[in-house]
């Protein structure tokens, strides 16, 4: 009677292989518990030297030839992976062996990134066949020898750096010299990850424009290092069509028109050099809160920006066990961050980056500093709010005009008394910017704060009373 036993694939490092640094697999092998049979080598030859897939024109490519051991073969599965062995795809190829370009393509991007250069790949084939033995007829999975072949993924050549030119980065220098802004010298760097390129081919930069109609494009770091600023074959990134205004729209490097600013104020270029795209965008002077407790959108905290910039931004919140929370730029759903932001943990909050959220660990009360820069921050501080000016005695932040911090989430900030009969003012404390910078009042029952406004419409108050805030509600009482 036949006799049908079914041997698996030796994996080492993730790559099926059967011999030379591996494993014997023409020897006899011993598979306990079961009778003894072999494990079949799959003679085979490699058809394919090298591909260049900016250039393949066909559909589908040999990539090698096989003489199975007996019976028949309906396909084989090709095992490819990097010189380390550490990352493996599978594809399928056809009993002749030929294998689509695309699947090809895709296997090698997985193993070895898109960057355009030539790597080399390694390679086994598999199949199950039913083979003669000592015992019968057995259906053995044979495999192949390692093989290899030469590729270069199809993408475009990235700079690992670009450079923002345009009429905008004119100036004067100290000695009264015109800096051109089309040049090396006006020239401004764009911000990037620390990632590689292809990896992360998004480029940001932010910029002041102080007059109408002004133009602008993109100059990547190999013209430079190659002394050719302005050779258009070699990068020079623009829009398709010259003077065009549109917010956003492809980058070309064929013909590069200048893209077109048209009103003064201050903006945000962003750039995917690999997709070839670009997005013009005013910079946000605003930023939102919002996260699990807020039904994720449902409602949206505003922020108080920092009096003197346009990416620092504060608030004082209570956070609960296990909250998640993240911002955003506008009250909805767009360039929001959280988890990618650096995250500077002084209260001992507990507050860790979960995914694209940020995760509270530590229920209390915070003071937040965020930055919305090319950088993002979060800042977890203490929640110390002060009395400041007469009514505290002195023009000096002091821990002993510090404010009480409540319990609970509904509980009331209470100043120390009152020192004088003054007008009040209060704030909290951010390094690096004067207490002026994050002052606010109570008017009409309300916390009002500064913001990037100027100064406030002043509220006396009396010696011997003190402020009771609810930052949770937004309101405020003396008494």
């Amino acid at each position: 009677m036949m006799k049908k036993l079914i041997y698996s694939i030796a994996m080492v490092a993730g790559l099926t292989a059967c011999n030379g640094d591996y494993d014997d697999w023409s020897a006899p092998q011993n598979n306990p518990g079961s009778e003894t049979a072999a494990k079949y080598v799959i003679p085979t030859e490699n058809k394919l030297g090298g591909i260049n897939f900016a250039e393949a024109q066909d559909d589908t490519v040999q990539l090698f030839s096989a003489t199975p051991a007996g019976g028949s073969v309906e396909k084989y599965d090709v095992t490819i992976t990097n010189e380390e062995r550490t990352k493996v795809q599978q594809i399928e190829a056809t009993v002749d062996g030929k294998v689509a370009v695309a699947d090809l393509e895709t296997a090698v991007k997985q193993v070895y990134g898109i960057r355009p250069v030539e790597r080399t790949l390694f390679y086994t084939i598999s199949t199950l066949l039913e083979v003669s033995s000592a015992d019968g007829v057995v259906v053995a999975e044979c495999c192949s020898d390692t093989l290899n072949f030469k590729a270069t993924p199809n993408a475009p050549v990235l700079s690992e750096a670009y450079y923002l030119v345009g009429d905008m980065l004119t100036k004067k220098d100290a000695e009264g010299n015109t800096i051109n802004g089309w040049g090396a010298e006006g020239m401004q760097k764009f911000s990037h990850s620390d990632k590689d390129v292809y990896d992360d081919p998004v480029f940001t930069i932010k910029f002041e424009t102080t007059a109408a109609n002004q133009y602008w494009q993109v100059i990547p770091q190999r013209n430079i290092d190659m002394d050719e600023f302005w050779n258009k074959d070699n990068g020079v990134l623009g829009v398709i069509t010259d003077g065009d205004a549109a917010w956003e729209g492809s980058l070309v490097t064929t013909n590069p028109g200048a893209g077109l600013i048209v009103d003064p104020g201050k903006y945000i270029l962003t750039i995917d050099v690999l997709d070839g795209t670009y997005k013009l965008e005013k910079q946000p002077l605003e930023l939102y809160l919002t996260g699990s407790k807020y039904s994720w959108g449902g409602t949206w905290l505003p922020m108080t920006p920092i009096y003197g910039s346009d990416v620092d931004f504060w608030t004082v919140i209570y956070l609960d066990a296990e909250e998640k929370f993240k911002f955003a730029p506008q009250a909805a759903w767009r360039n929001d961050f959280g988890g990618e932001a650096t995250i500077i943990d002084e209260a001992n909050s507990g507050v860790v980056a979960d995914g694209t959220d940020l995760k509270c660990s530590q229920a209390g009360w915070y003071l937040l500093h965020v930055v919305n820069d090319a950088e993002r921050k979060v800042e977890i501080l203490a929640p110390k709010v002060y009395l400041i000016g007469e009514t505290a005695g002195e023009w000096n932040v002091n821990d002993s005009h510090l404010f009480t911090v409540p319990a609970t989430s509904d509980g009331e900030f209470v100043s120390p008394e009152f020192a004088k009969d003054a007008a009040l003012r209060m704030c909290v404390s951010i390094a690096g910017f004067e207490w002026w910078m994050t002052e606010f009042i109570i008017a009409d029952g309300k916390i009002d704060y500064r913001g990037k406004g100027g100064d406030q419409a002043r509220v006396n108050v009396t010696a011997g009373q003190k402020a009771y805030l609810n930052f949770t509600n937004g309101t405020g009482e003396i008494k």
